[in-house]
């Protein structure tokens, strides 16, 4: 057997699902000395702000150190047009977009709370006239909008500030060193910024629609990434590696949002504020009551659905963003038969680690069957991959 044909048996099949983070131990390698690189930026920062003596929360303490987290973020941009734009590192890429998002979205909403201080002139009492009249009053349209009616327009969209300061680093990124995560971050920040909007021109409608919103947020990243994997059925180009984020960031989004859903229904009611402490999944199965199995059923249930859907376009991170979760019911259901703490936990690992094992090895032959009536060609063809010749 020659060398290539060596390196073809010992490769990933073709419908593996290639992790597109990865180039190979060299970008591990990078990624190290980058992260002890960034690791030395912070601890000389913290080192100059000490040494400038300024007072904590003064304006000159505030403006030093905005001028040292954007001088950071000017240094990841640098070193991102060596290692990810000149030698497509993508490890690295991914640290030094997230450090350069983070510390460009604080520069951005810091700037801005400035204008408001100095420049549209509003202070902790404009807050503070806001609420005075809503004290007494529960929970509803009419206090949140007699807030809303005394806020100025500036504080008003805040949450559109917030929604774009994450939005527009890392579409630059994304734009200029072409990075799939960036581009997942990207979709996750249109989103954001959607949301935001709706909240500044209607907070209450969102508040109580949150559940309905939030399965449209995440069904929104899950059909952006079906349509980029839609455009590179191969899984061979960077469309695909932006479509893995875009699943990857879309999978405990509509995971989450899909059982408070079933939970909660399409609104919340102004009663759920009275006990906030029903809204939480996990804390309402983990009480005894007959509520708790219902609602692990139900958890279990949409998992599957969301393991069918993962067979069927072949991305498995739906279903690794489910895990925890499916554990939860597991251990709710196998409680029900009184076993001790013990086997319920050994019970629980051994049960979803065996679903978990069968599903990886039966993946391709489970696909095959599921694939059957769906055309290989066309536009289902590209959405829907087919099992190759050379699966097992």
């Amino acid at each position: 057997m020659t060398d290539t044909s060596e390196v073809r048996a010992s490769s990933a099949r073709p419908s593996d699902e290639m992790l597109p983070f990865l180039n190979n131990f060299h970008d591990i390698f990078t990624t190290i000395g980058v992260l002890i690189l960034l690791a030395g930026l912070g601890a000389g920062a913290g080192q100059v702000m000490a040494g400038l003596g300024l007072e904590e929360g003064e304006q000159a303490f505030q403006n030093a150190l905005m001028a040292l987290i954007g001088g950071i973020a000017i240094f990841t941009w640098l070193l991102s047009a060596l290692l990810v734009g000149k030698q497509r590192r993508i490890l690295p890429g991914i640290v030094l977009s997230s450090v350069f998002g983070v510390t460009t979205m604080i520069v951005l909403v810091w700037g801005y709370a400035q204008f408001l201080i100095h420049g549209a002139g509003i202070s902790e009492e404009s807050f503070e006239l806001a609420g005075a009249g809503v004290d007494d009053m529960e929970f509803g349209r009419e206090a949140v909008m007699m807030v809303l009616a005394q806020l100025p327009v500036s504080i008003r969209f805040m949450p559109i500030v917030f929604g774009l300061a994450f939005l527009l680093p890392v579409t630059a990124y994304y734009v200029s060193y072409r990075l799939p995560f960036a581009g997942g971050l990207m979709g996750v920040g249109l989103v954001l910024t959607a949301v935001m909007t709706l909240l500044a021109v209607d907070p209450y409608t969102v508040i109580i629609w949150s559940p309905s919103i939030n399965v449209a947020g995440g069904g929104a990243l899950l059909l952006a990434g079906i349509l980029f994997d839609a455009r590179d059925p191969g899984r061979e180009t960077r469309l695909s590696g932006t479509a893995f984020w875009l699943h990857f960031f879309a999978a405990p989004v509509l995971l989450g949002a899909v059982l408070n859903f079933t939970q909660t229904g399409m609104t919340l009611q102004e009663s759920d504020f009275a006990n906030p402490e029903n809204l939480n999944l996990f804390a309402a199965m983990a009480s005894d009551s007959a509520e708790s199995m219902r609602l692990a059923i139900t958890a279990l249930t949409v998992i599957g659905l969301f393991a069918l859907v993962s067979l069927l376009i072949n991305r498995r991170a739906l279903i690794v963003s489910g895990l925890v979760t499916a554990g939860v019911s597991i251990g709710v259901i196998v409680n029900g038969s009184d076993l001790g703490a013990g086997a319920v936990v050994a019970v629980t690992l051994l049960v979803l680690g065996a679903i978990v094992v069968l599903l990886g090895a039966a993946w391709n032959p489970v696909r095959r069957i599921l694939l059957m009536p769906i055309p290989q060609v066309g536009p289902l063809g590209r959405i829907f991959p087919p099992v190759g010749t050379a699966e097992g």
